[in-house]
């Protein structure tokens, strides 16, 4: 089997890649010489050889400390199948074996091969735009021997690296915590190198208190009286889908939905086809688990405001949200958003909700006070290296930096208004 790292450079990584004629076979990477007769075993999977042990996979997704709908494998298999070749990753994964030899998957994280690094090189935990988490997933039982075996493969794999980034997680999770233990009992550094909050919503709330609780009552009465302009309309429904055989048809009238307004030109899933045959495939297929559902504000019959929300775990994702732009003046959206939080707030086996939108979205963080804090975990790759370390996390900081400002001089120069 393969040993050489798969990240000494992008470029020829994948133009070798594509040249091998045993693709699969020769992508395998497993931790050790004698990997059979190991208790623990870790190996990096691409998305071919990954999917026979989509069962496997599903297991440890319910047996998580900490789940994340953005790694079922409904999910984030169909992302790594239907994305461009320079954005699919490697699955790292960690088994366990018993003694009579049965194995089950303990850890598993998705990783990608490092862009341009300022500074030592930093192996990248897999975060594409259509994912609002990269929590790993740590098996319950055994969450400390998950992270240490993960953090240590990661570690050897990676010769030449400054840092692990485990980009955007709970600080306050299990799984935070079970990899800085790690790191720290196998005498690695490890820094939080952004922390950033964004709106969450937890059962049991009154909505209408929640609506009030940032400002005065002025804004919700605002919102029924556009309410009642569309009322007067016609027929006003909210319907949530959520069983196998409605998802279908739910999902192509989002993409139809979000198509119609500002994001035709400027990223709708509809107007790239990888795209949206990923969404088709991952609402479908996570909608089978009842994992997903599609909310859906209907004047007469038809949606003019809908929203996608993703399951794993007791936690809810509101993913997706597109909305009649037509009827901008009574906010289809932000009704949309009402009365999801009153179909949320009413189901206690949902722990929480995370809008997966980005800090100081003005209109989430009014309607849902409460805050959910995320980060992006920096662990040193060689304990004998922190000076390594140290310029990795200061090269991945100004890479950060003049990409924001690269960011703010595109808007500024072609008058747009990030979103």
């Amino acid at each position: 089997m393969a040993t050489a790292p798969f990240w000494i450079s992008r470029p020829p990584f994948f133009r070798a890649v594509a040249a091998l004629p045993g693709r699969a076979a020769s992508l395998r990477v497993v931790a050790g010489v004698e990997a059979a007769k190991r208790t623990v075993v870790a190996e990096a999977l691409d998305a071919e050889q990954i999917a026979p042990f989509t069962r496997d996979w599903a297991d440890l997704a319910a047996r998580a400390v900490e789940p994340n709908g953005f790694l079922e494998p409904g999910f984030a298999l169909e992302a790594a199948r239907h994305f461009p070749a320079r954005s699919r990753p490697l699955f790292v994964v960690v088994w366990k074996r018993a003694a009579n030899g049965a194995r089950r998957l303990i850890a598993l994280f998705p990783i990608v091969a490092p862009g341009l690094a300022l500074g030592a090189a930093v192996t990248r935990g897999w975060l594409h735009k259509q994912a609002a988490l990269a929590t790993p997933l740590l098996a319950r039982d055994d969450v400390d021997e998950a992270a240490a075996a993960l953090v240590d493969w990661l570690a050897a794999h990676a010769p030449g690296s400054g840092a692990l980034l485990f980009p955007t997680l709970p600080i306050s999770g299990p799984a935070f915590a079970a990899l800085t233990r790690a790191t720290q009992a196998s005498d690695r550094a490890w820094r939080v190198l952004e922390r950033r909050e964004r709106a969450m919503l937890q059962p049991g709330n009154d909505p209408r208190e929640l609506w009030t609780r940032n400002g005065s009552g002025k804004a919700l009465s605002e919102l029924r009286r556009r309410r009642r302009r569309l009322e007067e309309a016609g027929e006003l429904t909210h319907r949530i889908y959520c069983e196998p055989a409605e998802i279908p048809a739910a999902a192509e009238a989002f993409l139809a939905l979000e198509a119609s307004g500002w994001k035709a030109t400027r990223g709708a899933l509809l107007a790239h086809p990888s795209l949206a045959t990923f969404t088709r495939s991952a609402t479908r297929l996570l909608a089978r688990e009842g994992k997903c559902k599609i909310h859906s504000l209907e004047l007469d019959g038809k949606p003019i405001a809908m929203g996608v929300v993703i399951e794993s775990g007791g936690r809810a994702y509101f993913w997706k949200i597109a909305y009649d732009e037509n009827l901008r003046p009574q906010a289809p959206g932000v009704q949309l958003v009402y009365s999801l939080t009153e179909a949320q707030t009413e189901r206690a086996e949902i722990e929480t909700t995370d809008s997966c939108a980005i800090p100081g979205h003005s209109m989430i963080e009014r309607a849902w006070p409460e805050r959910l804090a995320v980060c992006d975990l920096m662990i040193q790759a060689d304990a004998q290296a922190p000076a390594r370390f140290s310029a990795a996390c200061a090269g991945e900081k100004l890479r950060r930096r003049l990409r924001a400002a690269a960011k703010t001089a595109f808007y500024r120069a072609t008058k747009r208004k990030a979103r």
